[in-house]
This record gives structure tokens, C-alpha cells and sequence, in this order.
């Protein structure tokens, strides 16, 4: 006859917590050891994933209506800033959610583009290398936007500090051309409350 086998409730007890405790030291160091290969994997994924775009839509400017033939896609990276007073070279996105933002600059949707004649929006995250070092920028700076159909060129004109809810700091007009940047203020992480501005106005179409 076959024993019965005794069902020993302390020693499953036992080897479940045992095991519990080595699949959760095999997770952290899973989590600590390859977490920041993750990051730029997935980083490098959203990059290409963005960038993908770019080619999608061949842009030109009707210089004559003063507006684009055609629009670059949500996502898609289509032109340059170049910022030589502070050092500054980003790409720009068209879009400002966090995604695009953590690749570059943002081109708030609700604002025209370089060369449209109206209001030009960017935004960047105020940490380092991004938006954090416009905050240097004074009078007469140039800011170049290097667009896939055509460069264009401001001269800053003053900076701001104002609260975030205060819509009346960033007017969509379309009298003049100009291009307002920003970043969250002050400098540091956490959530900010104020936002740091750029005004400046077009200096010319540099192809001219």
C-alpha cells in the first residue's frame, strides 16, 4: 500500500517566501541594472518612431500668399533652431505634448509657422540642454529658424515672467511676425507655475 503523503503547511509556507524573495531581488536588479538601457531603448524607439516622419511631406512655401502649400505631419520634426549666443542648436517638432518635448522643441499647433507673417510659438523643457539657457538671452540676440522650405531669422526683443494660467502672454496675431519662446520657471524639477518668455520679432527671410 502506498503512504499517504502529510501535507506540511509550514515548509510550503516556507519555500513560497523564499522564492517570493529571490523573483523580487531578480526583479530590482533587473529594474536598477538595465532601467536606464531601457530608458534609451525606448527613447531611441520614440526618437525613431518621431523622426520617421520627417520625409513624409515635402513642405514649400508659397511666397506670394505667404503661407505653406502643405503641412508637416503631428510628430514630425521639420526644421532647426539655432540659438548662437547661448549656444543652442535643437530640432523642432511640429506638436508640444510630452513625447515630442522629450525629444526637442515644440511647435504649439494653435500658432503659425516661419514666414506665415503671425505668431510663432515654442516650447522646450527648462532642463539642461533644452530651454534652460534662453533665459540668457538679451536684447537683439538673433534666433534663427532653419525650416525644411526656407531660414528665418529674429531679433529678440524682451523676455517676460508670467503666471502659467496668463493666456494674454502668448497672442496669436498675425500683423507682424513674431516668435515667442518658453520654458517653465524657475529652473529645477517639479511642477512650475510660471513660465519664462522670449519675445522676439522677424529680422528678414535669410534666402533673400
Amino acid at each position: 500500500m502506498h503512504k499517504k503523503l502529510k501535507f506540511n503547511g509550514k515548509a510550503f509556507v516556507t519555500y513560497v517566501a523564499i522564492s517570493f524573495l529571490f523573483v523580487s531581488i531578480f526583479i530590482l536588479i533587473v529594474f536598477f541594472g538595465l532601467n536606464n538601457k531601457i530608458v534609451r531603448y525606448v527613447g531611441l524607439i520614440n526618437t525613431i518612431a518621431i523622426e520617421k516622419k520627417d520625409n513624409e511631406k515635402v513642405l514649400k512655401f508659397d511666397s506670394v500668399k505667404k503661407r505653406l502649400t502643405s503641412y508637416p505631419a503631428y510628430g514630425s520634426k521639420y526644421a532647426n533652431i539655432k540659438i548662437e549666443a547661448i549656444d543652442l542648436t535643437l530640432p523642432v517638432y511640429y506638436g508640444d505634448n510630452l513625447e515630442i518635448l522629450s525629444h526637442g522643441i515644440g511647435h504649439y499647433a494653435g500658432s503659425y509657422f516661419p514666414g506665415e507673417g503671425g505668431t510663432v510659438i515654442l516650447a522646450g523643457h527648462n532642463n539642461s540642454g533644452y530651454f534652460d539657457k534662453i533665459l540668457e538671452l538679451k536684447k537683439d540676440d538673433t534666433v534663427i529658424i532653419d525650416a525644411d522650405y526656407g531660414t528665418f531669422k529674429y531679433k529678440v526683443d524682451r523676455t517676460d515672467i508670467v503666471n502659467e494660467n496668463n493666456l494674454e502672454a502668448f497672442p496669436i496675431q498675425n500683423d507682424r511676425e513674431m516668435l515667442i519662446l518658453y520654458t517653465c520657471y524657475p529652473l529645477g524639477i517639479g511642477h512650475k507655475t510660471e513660465r519664462f518668455l522670449v519675445y522676439a520679432y522677424r529680422a528678414g527671410d535669410m534666402n533673400e
